[in-house]
């Protein structure tokens, strides 16, 4: 896919480092300095991730350099800067993922792109307009300051997905979630399925030189055990008389994360059903080659997807 043509030149917002470089002594100014940078986004970062207080609170820079002079939270800024440095091969990726975006959809809208030190609150945050992600949950699994996190709060299998190469996949893959999905509520487990197997496919078209198992979050021998048990996992999903259920139950089973699939081995990953909706998704596109992305993004019935899908 060329995008030779698509005038984008992506930049990332430090938002982090806007305020854990500035002087301690001087966290007014530099609030309404990013208040000014990044408008509307800085209240939703103080007010819903931070979690810190309301953006006019007078108080509020005396919460900020609380936050920013606190040994644990500067120790993490610190190795985001030291791992991530300037963010330019996860820049890169998402220019490349955006430019790729609005050659499919041409009309799409290109989201400016924000880094934050959310203090392990959020990983991925969304809006209308901005794509925002905490920097500090990619600096390395392996890195001591993730081996302070409470394991109550943030289980192994959170830990191993911290790597700088999970940034930009996980940060497109939220993106698309949602801006490119229908609401589903209420809906059968086919219907999930179908609707976020369409992300990854387009995900697949976005970032075509992204490792896979990064895309789904799984670990490489997770996604190779999917790809030996496919047909078990189908097996599971049709003898359980699941497939067009509209059971919470049933649904979260295959669709909410975990270490790994309840009914299936541990070695199985969590957010199985992401896998299968895929494979759907791909078997699909295979058997109508025609088939633009717009349009499978506008079909409806899941079931028309469902006819190609043949597992063994």
């Amino acid at each position: 896919m060329s995008t030779d043509a698509v005038e984008l030149s992506l930049t990332i917002g430090r938002l982090d480092q806007d305020l854990f470089h500035a002087s301690p002594d001087d966290m007014r100014a530099a609030g309404l300095k990013a208040y000014a940078e990044h408008g509307e986004f800085f209240r939703i970062y103080i007010e819903e991730i931070l979690q810190g207080a309301p953006v006019d609170d007078p108080n509020l820079p005396l919460v900020l350099n609380a936050f920013v002079t606190d040994p644990d939270w500067a120790s993490v800024q610190q190795a985001v800067d030291s791992v991530l440095g300037d963010l330019e091969p996860q820049r890169s990726d998402l220019e490349g993922a955006f430019k790729r975006l609005h050659v499919l959809f041409p009309d799409s809208l290109i989201p400016r792109v924000v880094a934050f030190n959310s203090g392990f609150n959020f990983g991925i945050f969304p809006t209308d307009s901005v794509l925002g992600f905490g920097v500090e949950w990619f600096i390395g699994k392996d890195h001591p300051v993730i081996g302070y996190l409470a394991p109550e709060a943030f289980p192994q299998y959170v830990k191993d997905r911290m790597m700088p190469d999970m940034l930009a996949p996980s940060a497109v893959k939220g993106w698309l979630l949602v801006h490119y999905t229908r609401d589903i509520a209420g809906a059968d487990l086919l219907t999930n399925l179908v609707e976020t197997g369409k992300v990854l496919a387009l995900l697949d078209a976005l970032m075509p030189d992204t490792e896979a198992h990064l895309k789904y979050a799984f670990s490489p021998a997770q996604l190779a055990w999917c790809g030996a048990n496919e047909g078990l996992i189908w097996k599971d999903i049709v003898s359980k008389d699941q497939l067009f259920s509209k059971r919470v139950e049933d649904i979260s089973r295959l669709m909410n994360d975990g270490p790994f699939t309840n009914g299936f081995p541990r070695e199985s990953p969590g957010h199985i059903g992401e896998w299968i909706g895929h494979r759907m998704v791909q078997a699909y596109l295979k058997d109508h080659p025609k088939v633009t992305f717009a349009q499978l993004f506008a079909m409806d019935d899941p079931k028309a997807i469902l006819q190609s899908y043949k597992p063994r």
